[in-house]
């Protein structure tokens, strides 16, 4: 691996909703000059009591010929960077430190894919998340379009909302894409202040980095979640990009993702503030 290039980690299974996930990241990696890394964690636990069981280096030496055939096919069609890593064990600390090894710029999975162990766990994603310290795309559809075009932005009055707008210059930076934004409708005095003072914040950084963008306020009998993903749909948006918090609060516990576009889950970096990467 070079150590020196960032990748785009993409956790593999084999599966058509991790085939859906790897065309999101090639298109990502592409416009970042990124590679690819395919990531599988073999689990070790079984039975109620999530014993361990030990795995067959058989097992593992199969798998990863399978993910390096698969990297060499990434590679030869897209010209990109693309390896694969194979890793026995159950930890969220094992997955935190693979992606940290990997120098890894997003990671880019299927909705609710068990990072750790066989079934998907919330606190556990919301865990690796965090303590991985990159945004996360979730994925339930193969990419729109061949290029990002519209991206859609949920403005929340939380002043912690102003960390996801690095990521928000950066697609917009890289792609030449329209950045929608929508509002809610609020009453709330002290909510409609802290709104406006992030809308003044966020445009301020959009005009200065002369991006194109616009700014919708939903409907005021209708939920803001329910607008969100209409807005999306209407405008054939690529991407929409949220804080893990809004995430949680709107998304974590459905079944099904809600919308064919992609969710790019920022987590909170206060540091991209305070460090001037939104200067």
């Amino acid at each position: 691996m070079d150590t020196e290039k960032k990748y785009v980690v993409v956790p593999w299974d084999f599966t058509e909703s991790s085939e859906y996930s790897l065309a999101h990241a090639i298109q990502l990696a592409r416009v970042m000059n990124n590679g690819i890394l395919l990531l599988k964690i073999i689990s070790t636990k079984k039975g109620f009591l999530g014993s361990k069981k030990s795995v067959s280096t058989n097992e593992v030496a199969t798998l990863k010929e399978k993910m390096e055939a698969k990297a060499k096919e990434i590679k030869e069609t897209t010209k990109l960077d693309a390896i694969a890593l194979v890793k026995p064990g159950d930890s969220k600390r094992l997955v935190i430190n693979e992606i940290k090894s990997a120098n890894a710029n997003l990671v880019v999975l299927p909705y609710r894919y068990p990072l750790v162990g066989k079934r998907y766990k919330n606190s556990v994603f919301n865990s690796i998340i965090t303590e991985s310290n990159i945004p996360f795309v979730v994925t339930s559809k193969r990419p729109r379009h061949d290029y990002y075009k519209e991206l859609v932005v949920p403005v929340d009055h939380d002043k912690k909302y102003k960390e996801s707008l690095a990521w928000i210059l950066y697609l917009s930076r890289y792609y030449n894409c329209n950045v929608n934004m929508i509002k809610p409708f609020i009453t709330d005095p002290f909510m409609k202040k802290d709104m406006a003072n992030n809308i003044y914040f966020t445009k301020k950084m959009l005009d200065k980095h002369g991006v194109v963008y616009g700014i919708k306020t939903a409907k005021r009998k209708q939920p803001f979640k329910a607008e969100t993903f209409r807005f999306t749909e209407l405008i054939d948006a690529d991407i929409i990009v949220m804080m893990l918090k809004q995430y949680n609060k709107w998304i974590s516990r459905e079944e099904k993702l809600n919308t064919s576009s992609p969710i790019m889950i920022v987590p909170p970096r206060s540091d991209l503030i305070k460090y001037g990467a939104l200067a």
